[in-house]
């Protein structure tokens, strides 16, 4: 439960606390004094967004913090202390902040954390009952766990079913548009295969040409090596000189170093006598080879010219042409294939959505019988409901269920859509019925109610402020009413309203004691004038709790 509210710099609201308290407390007071502002205030503390907006006109940033003692089961789950103070800082820069005691929490956390210590019930939300499209997140409210284990599983499969759909879109359109191009990628196809590229095979074409350009200066430089190479017999001279200093190595190691380099170079000049020989004997010109080589090169540039892309780039891009025309020409097999994947996807998701609508419509049968009891508490003691159940087409978000709430809340009166047939009055109580089953199911400590009773009046009022109360018993119930009956049965009664201060509207919240309640009582029965007959009237409602 909530023990403490404590708002500072925020709309209206200058700076108040609020000490809350188990069982029934009401929020009194008149229009524009400020009781929207405090739900606003609860509200932030439950995870809703933030607004700058808000922030007291003149002030940096806004504060609202509460304070709750928390069941064993959360403090177990979400490893908290039986006590907690939750805290939202409104920054007019825009750092919005979120902690609970005092560490840095996420607005995910947050929700998560709020959703099971209690629900807020805004003006706004009864609305929602004219809105068919609502109905279902109504319905999966009686078993959320269960409901989102599924349909968690489902939205994955639909998921994946959207792909494999879109992928054949895909595939279709790149089909069509594709074999527009058949024709003259075969073109290519055919002109590159006539070339047998081959990679590297120009810049090899390059080096053999420049040599046979150079044939001439080639073979008269290596003749002239040749020749000196094998004058005066320069190698074994060489030899011959090492093996001399070998000899008298022991005397002196320098002697033995000399004779192992000129040996080496012995070696090396030897190797490259031989090298030179044998390029002198592969030395050939064959003038029909070289004319061969030189339009094989030209044709080969003029490719690369014709497409913009070098011989490597030309390879790869054989390759894929022939690819994409191998490709069209088993189109409608790999279509077939590929269609029968896309169903098998949908009928995976298509058989999770089932079982999320089976599911519904078992807890639609145990919503009906309780809404039915609630009403019934609540002067409709006649009253049928039923919720009507129609799959639609495809697999949206949602499932595969479209619903109606559909009801009768006079006897005779057949059985039609809420949204049509409900009063304004009819409408909230079939919202307090929804909150208080949702509440109970979800085991919730703490129900806020924002004027859930609006055209609600006489022995109706009478019969939900008994209700409130009831629930009260079991929940922390915090209401804030236009109802002098459901104020009189308050265990606690708080009065709101605002002031001129310095200039400055400002809102004020003051716990009523006996005497208090009565007056505040009374000027909710009364018009402009406060009369004697409100008065006792008041004093009557009072007694009568």
């Amino acid at each position: 439960m909530i023990q403490r509210l404590k708002v500072l710099d925020f709309a209206l609201i200058e700076d108040i606390e609020i000490s809350f308290e188990k069982g029934l407390t009401v929020l009194t007071g008149e229009t524009g004094a400020g009781k929207s502002i405090i739900l606003e205030s609860l509200s932030l503390l439950f995870a809703k967004r933030s607004d700058q907006e808000m922030i007291r006109h003149g002030k940096e940033k806004a504060m609202v913090s509460g304070l709750f003692s928390l069941p064993e089961e959360l403090c177990k789950t979400f490893e908290l202390p039986e006590e907690i103070e939750i805290a939202r800082e409104i920054d007019k820069s825009g750092k919005h902040k979120i902690s609970v005691n005092g560490q840095t929490k996420t607005l995910g956390f947050l929700r998560e954390l709020t959703e099971k210590i209690g629900s807020i019930h805004s003006q706004n939300d009864t609305f929602l009952l004219l809105d068919n499209n609502e109905y279902l997140r109504f319905l999966d409210e009686v078993d959320n766990k269960t409901i989102n284990k599924i349909k968690n599983k489902y939205l994955l499969l639909r998921s994946n079913y959207l792909d494999a759909k879109k992928h054949l879109e895909e595939i279709k359109n790149k089909k069509n548009a594709e074999i527009e191009q058949k024709e003259f990628w075969e073109y290519q196809l055919e002109e590159l295969k006539t070339f047998s590229l081959v990679q590297n095979e120009k810049e090899e074409l390059e080096v053999l040409i420049s040599k046979l350009k150079h044939f001439d200066k080639i073979s008269n430089n290596l003749k002239e090596a040749n020749y000196l190479l094998h004058k005066d017999d320069l190698l074994d001279s060489l030899y011959d000189a090492a093996k001399l200093l070998e000899k008298i190595s022991d005397f002196d190691s320098d002697y033995k170093t000399t004779s192992e380099k000129i040996l080496e170079s012995y070696y090396e000049l030897d190797a490259a006598k031989e090298l030179v020989n044998e390029k002198l004997s592969e030395l050939d010109f064959d003038e029909n080879e070289f004319n061969f080589k030189q339009e094989r090169l030209h044709d080969l540039e003029k490719l690369e010219e014709k497409y913009h892309k070098s011989i490597l780039e030309l390879i790869n891009y054989q390759e894929e042409i022939s690819e994409k025309l191998a490709l069209i020409n088993n189109y409608d097999d790999y279509l077939s294939k590929y269609e029968i994947k896309v169903k098998e996807q949908f009928d995976l998701a298509y058989n999770e959505a089932k079982k999320l609508s089976d599911l519904r419509k078992k807890l639609a049968k145990t919503l009906e019988k309780e809404v039915i009891t609630e009403l019934a508490d609540l002067a409709l003691q006649n009253a049928k409901f039923n919720i009507d159940f129609k799959e639609v087409d495809s697999l949206n978000e949602n499932g595969i269920d479209e619903i109606e709430f559909l009801i009768s809340l006079n006897e005779g009166e057949p059985i039609r859509a809420l949204s049509k047939v409900a009063s304004g009055g009819e409408r909230a109580r079939f919202m307090f019925a929804l909150k208080s089953i949702y509440a109970k199911q979800e085991n919730l400590q703490v129900l806020v109610l924002d004027e859930i009773d609006i055209g609600i009046s006489g022995k109706v009022a009478a019969k939900m402020a008994t209700k409130m109360v009831k629930l009260s018993e079991t929940m922390q119930l915090i209401v804030i009413t236009h109802l002098p009956q459901v104020a009189a049965k308050a265990d606690v009664h708080y009065g709101i309203s605002k002031h001129l201060d310095k200039g400055r509207m400002v809102t004020n919240i003051d716990r009523l004691n006996h005497e208090e309640r009565i007056m505040m009582i009374a000027g909710m029965l009364s018009d402009e004038t406060l009369g004697h007959f409100a008065i006792e009237q008041a004093k009557i409602l009072l007694n009568s709790k």
